[in-house]
């Protein structure tokens, strides 16, 4: 049976999930609608400050304290190096939005292009390890 700290971790990573995949969507929603890009940046700056970094903050601290006192074989380094892609993607990503918030209209654009890019790496990363972590769950 999972432990609440192994619970609650996945309870972050599943929220830190559907924030991530919510803004996929807002972000393409400029590529049909043109008129709607400023507001998917406010938007999603505000999502990005006020919920997203205190999610992958969550998952950042209950998967350091689910490392506590365990031995790393080659699964969980590598659950650990996908993980840590993901969220350091992640980051990149919110640096961009930050960026974009406060550039003018030319390199809006040029960032909400790179923006766009992030999830195609972060989700895959995300993905293998979720998938590498399901098998370290206690029984």
């Amino acid at each position: 049976m999972p432990t609440v700290l192994h619970t609650l971790h996945l309870i972050l990573i599943a929220a830190w999930a559907g924030v991530v995949l919510v803004e996929a969507v807002l972000e393409l929603l400029p590529l049909h609608r043109p008129e709607l890009a400023d507001a998917t940046a406010t938007f999603h700056f505000w999502v990005d400050l006020l919920v997203e970094l205190p999610l992958l903050l969550g998952v950042l601290v209950t998967g350091t304290l689910l490392l506590h006192g365990r031995q790393v074989d080659t699964r969980l380094a590598l659950k650990i190096a996908a993980g840590s892609g993901a969220v350091a993607i992640n980051l990149v990503c919110v640096a961009w939005v930050v960026a974009r918030e406060q550039a003018a209209r030319p390199m809006r654009r040029r960032l909400s292009r790179w923006i766009l890019l992030t999830p195609a790496i972060g989700i895959p990363l995300g993905l293998l390890a979720l998938f590498l972590g399901f098998g370290r769950i206690p029984p």
